[in-house]
């Protein structure tokens, strides 16, 4: 086996995973979401999120997701600027977290690994 053939596969592996993880983060956002919500409970960035991407579909579903799972990953750039109760953030149940966060940060560092690996590959 050369090189090529296996920086090949790794980008087929890499967006196959892609796929699985946009997949996750679909069930997330069509089952998951009204309860991270509601366990992040009535702050400001919370309601201002809600009014914004209610009516706005999937897209809106995972604008909301997104900004969920940033007060999860940043939580004190938030409270600092008052837009989230602390309390709430450290109250969160673990598997809550975990539903927001994962699937996010598995689909930046898959993403980021896809473009190196075709770069190596000489697919781009």
């Amino acid at each position: 086996m050369d090189v090529k053939f296996i920086l090949d596969w790794s980008v087929v592996l890499c967006f196959l995973l892609i796929l699985i993880d946009a997949a996750v983060l679909l069930w997330v956002v069509l089952f998951r979401l009204e309860q991270i919500e509601n366990a992040l409970g009535n702050s400001k960035i919370n309601m201002k999120v809600k009014r914004l991407g209610t009516n706005v579909g999937l897209l809106g579903r995972q604008y909301r997701l997104g900004i969920a799972a940033s007060v999860l990953l940043f939580p004190n750039m938030y409270i600092r600027k008052g837009l989230v109760d602390p309390d709430d953030v450290k109250n969160m149940p673990t598997h809550l977290k975990r539903w927001a966060v994962i699937p996010n940060v598995a689909a930046a560092v898959l993403l980021m690994l896809s473009f190196i690996w075709a770069l190596m590959a000489g697919k781009i």
